[in-house]
């Protein structure tokens, strides 16, 4: 009888073990795929981010090409007013 004990209590051990191995496996799983879910949210964010870089720096361009011109017309409507007065004022 206590060798079927020490043995129950061996296989009982072994079980005990290998319930802690599949728990702890199972953990790592859940750990993996809480990351492999934080990065596919991560580069959803980054898809947009680059999305919306994307679209300001086509503003910024259009923006920029409206300020030269505009500064253009300035200084022409500018040279022309300082002309006329330089030509009437003779």
């Amino acid at each position: 009888m206590a060798t079927e004990d020490q043995r129950l209590d061996r296989i009982e051990n072994k079980l005990d073990k290998l319930t802690e191995a599949v728990t702890n496996i199972v953990r790592v799983e859940e750990k993996l795929y809480a990351s492999g879910k934080r990065i596919d949210r991560l580069e959803y964010r980054l898809d947009v981010g680059e999305a919306d870089l994307d679209n300001l720096r086509e503003i910024v361009t259009q923006n920029a090409v409206t300020v030269k011109a505009s500064e253009r017309i300035f200084w022409i409507i500018f040279s022309a007013i300082v002309s006329l007065g330089v030509y009437f004022l003779r």
